[in-house]
């Protein structure tokens, strides 16, 4: 018996002392948290790659309806669903599903005191705003579209959400929503009419 409790306690000293050991159980304890930092890092740089691409769909759509030349007459409805399936390209090689975009025209006084939706179109289950109704626009942008208020000007808008889900779904779980929303000035400074034909059809892909 007493041979027994001798070799069971070197067998302890034996392995207190065995730094392997210890090394062995320090990992263990960290492992966890070294694959949430891994995880994590994927699903960041994959959530600030959507956001970044989310913000130049909205400002490719507003730049390609502000080159229009109104002295071409309205803009077909055909070149609207273009640059809107044109912008839609640039999410790939992640779903397109979820993608959601809207451009509107607005108009406003030379005073900057009325400033009005002229026309708006959506695409792919995207809501567009009511023709008439007001617009909020920064005093910046309002002085930009009307020449320090001394004429009547037009702003486009293009605004896009995107339902992103995670890659993983370990970090974060659920679907998060992205916005991004960008104003340009029509390039020839002129009133752009809406679409002929109609907007494009707004059927959710």
């Amino acid at each position: 018996m007493k041979r027994a409790r001798e070799a069971i306690r070197r067998l302890i000293t034996r392995f207190a002392r065995n730094e392997r050991a210890v090394a062995a159980v320090e990992f263990a304890l960290i492992l966890p948290f070294l694959i949430l930092l891994y995880m994590g890092s994927i699903e960041a740089s994959s959530l600030f790659t959507v956001d970044r691409r989310i913000e130049v769909i909205s400002a490719t759509t507003a730049d390609l309806l502000a080159r229009w030349n109104p002295n071409q007459g309205p803009i077909p409805s055909a070149t609207v669903e273009d640059y809107f399936k044109a912008a839609e390209g640039i999410i790939t090689p992640y779903s397109t599903s979820g993608l959601k975009q809207v451009v509107s025209f607005v108009t406003v006084n030379a005073a900057a005191t009325s400033i009005k939706v002229a026309w708006s179109c959506a695409y792919n289950g995207g809501t567009a705003l009511t023709a008439g109704t007001d617009f909020v626009l920064g005093d910046k942008m309002k002085l930009l579209a009307t020449s320090n208020n001394t004429k009547a000007g037009f702003v486009i808008v293009s605004k896009t959400n995107y339902s992103y889900l995670p890659v993983l779904g370990m970090v974060f779980t659920n679907a998060l929503n992205l916005e991004n929303q960008s104003l340009f000035l029509p390039r020839f400074g002129a009133s752009i009419a809406a679409p002929n034909g109609g907007c494009p059809a707004n059927v959710a892909m």
